[in-house]
């Protein structure tokens, strides 16, 4: 029980980072999307 469960807890984190890897490639895309559109 508690080995299934830290193992799910280590599938979270690792769902975790890549959301959050996921988000920072957006938001970097929407800044140099908002500075290209300024240029213009």
């Amino acid at each position: 029980m508690a080995n299934s469960k830290s193992k799910h807890r280590r599938v979270q984190m690792k769902i975790r980072q890549h959301w959050k890897k996921r988000i920072k490639k957006q938001k970097e895309a929407a800044k140099t999307a908002a500075a290209e559109g300024k240029k213009k």
